[in-house]
């Protein structure tokens, strides 16, 4: 297939995959605490990977072994936490669009350490998402000024972290095949998250706590599709387009956590819409200049 079509297919699969983890996150904790439910996501994630990539170590080169551990800690460890945490406070459906701030992160990390170019339209599209991204921190369903505010920005320093793993990959590993950066990736924070794990009440709580084997179901699927599965076509989708094409998978996924939101009777407030459209707009011009500016190459 046409890594043109392909990167499409990934684009949309991606969008389904990861809009629906919110909801997925949701559901798990009403049996388990934040740090445990991303401790297991890490755990099973890390378990149904591995087992494909152990005997493959040789192949990651001399190196390399740093960038991956820094992919899985800040791509797929840390996020997990913080994303947990704040949803212990804030609805899904927010969650999930504050998520579409990771391209401006691309950009600028990309910018301040790894030498990207940076032009006028990128300035004014991530100027556009943090106007938005303020928008939906600071205005609750209700309209008022949220209490809650410190929560969600929990998921923009998330996507901070998104942002420097997906600039890594292509900088340092572009070379490597993803089904090893994933499993490696996920060694590097699904041992130490383990140990983690069966120190808390985890055994206590699916023993003794109704409806707990649920919540171990929805936080496995969350695992083997939102991480173990995603990273796979994530890494893939960076190394056949671009870390920007790869980012603006954000597009799709505040529609897909709105939906499953709106399914679950979360409420919206009306100010939350030119919020997003001001953070997707501001995705539109980076991606927009990133185009042309690949056209540009071309044509020279």
């Amino acid at each position: 297939m046409k890594p043109g079509v392909l990167k499409w297919i990934f684009l949309v699969l991606l969008a389904l995959i990861w809009g629906s983890s919110f909801i997925l996150m949701k559901r798990g904790l009403l049996y388990f605490h934040s740090d445990q439910v991303a401790a297991m996501r890490m755990v099973i994630a890390f378990i149904v990977t591995f087992p494909f990539v152990a005997r493959h170590y040789k192949l990651i080169g001399k190196g390399k072994m740093k960038y991956i551990a820094v992919v899985g800690i800040v791509g797929s460890g840390i996020p997990a936490i913080l994303f947990t945490t704040a949803q212990t406070r804030i609805n899904s459906s927010l969650a999930g669009m504050l998520n579409s701030l990771t391209p401006l992160f691309t950009v600028l990390i990309g910018f301040f350490f790894f030498r990207s170019r940076f032009s006028f339209l990128q300035v004014a599209g991530v100027a556009a998402g943090f106007l938005g991204a303020a928008g939906l921190i600071l205005v609750n369903a209700e309209g008022d000024l949220s209490a809650d505010a410190g929560y969600s920005l929990l998921i923009v320093v998330a996507t901070v972290f998104y942002g420097i793993s997906v600039n890594t990959i292509k900088a340092h590993l572009a070379g490597i095949n993803v089904l090893i950066i994933s499993g490696f990736a996920l060694l590097c924070v699904g041992v130490p998250y383990g140990i983690y794990l069966f120190s808390t009440d985890f055994i206590d709580r699916l023993t003794h706590v109704p409806g707990a084997w649920t919540g171990l179901m929805y936080i496995a699927t969350l695992a083997c599709f939102g991480t173990a599965l995603s990273n796979l076509l994530y890494f893939q989708l960076v190394k056949i387009a671009s870390p920007l094409f790869a980012s603006a998978v954000t597009y799709f996924i505040p529609i897909v956590a709105l939906l499953w939101g709106i399914v679950d009777g979360e409420t919206l407030n009306l100010l939350h819409i030119p919020a997003m459209l001001a953070i997707l707009g501001g995705v539109a011009m980076i991606s927009y200049d990133g185009y042309r500016a690949r056209k540009q190459a071309e044509g020279l």
